[in-house]
């Protein structure tokens, strides 16, 4: 199965850290969703064409409901990740980083692919790839410079928790200890050993 965390930093970079590609990522995230919201007033469709074709835009009550399936979730997935890292300066194992790795990334994906469904814009998906695209390059840079603050205990995080799709099984509420075991692992041997 294809990995996109496989790709790691250029070995030029293993022990130095990255750019997260901040305000690029941004840019083309903003333009994605600001080219999907302009749609209509951008491509002309004669006023005799009702419904508006799919790929001049407009909402319909149809992907207005689609979109807010994936934006509602998307935001909520945002704050979520937010509140869960804090001020930072700790690797994050709980909350929503018990099921993926990114899920703040995770959260932008979902957003703007809810905003190109709910807007049915064609200039919104044209960016969405180069948004994506971004979204992971930004997300591996991030992994790069994690390892380079955390080391071991990333490393075992990566092992257990997925890169950015809940493909596999949440670790436990308590999330990892310091030494990158799961609490409940631990809270078990604790049982085993008192018996």
């Amino acid at each position: 199965m294809w990995d996109p965390s496989a790709r790691r930093a250029p070995a030029s970079h293993e022990g130095i850290p990255v750019s997260e590609l901040k305000l690029a990522w941004t840019l083309v995230v903003a333009g994605c969703a600001l080219g999907a919201w302009l749609t209509p007033w951008l491509i002309p469709v004669p006023p005799w064409i009702d419904p508006r074709p799919w790929w001049a835009g407009g909402k319909t009550p149809l992907s207005m409901a689609l979109g807010a399936a994936l934006l509602i979730p998307g935001a909520l997935l945002g704050l979520a990740s937010v509140r869960a890292l804090g001020r930072g300066g700790t690797l994050v194992t709980t909350g929503p980083y018990r099921f993926v790795r990114h899920p703040y990334s995770l959260a932008i994906l979902l957003l703007l692919f809810g905003v190109v469904v709910a807007l049915r814009s064609l200039p919104a998906i044209a960016l969405l790839v180069p948004a994506v695209r971004l979204t992971f390059d930004r997300a591996r840079r991030e992994e790069h410079n994690l390892r380079l603050a955390f080391g071991e205990r990333h490393e075992r995080y990566c092992a257990r928790v997925p890169f950015i799709l809940p493909l596999s099984p949440p670790l436990p509420a308590g999330g990892l200890d310091a030494d990158g075991e799961s609490d409940i692992r631990l809270r078990l041997e604790d049982d085993d050993a008192q018996e």
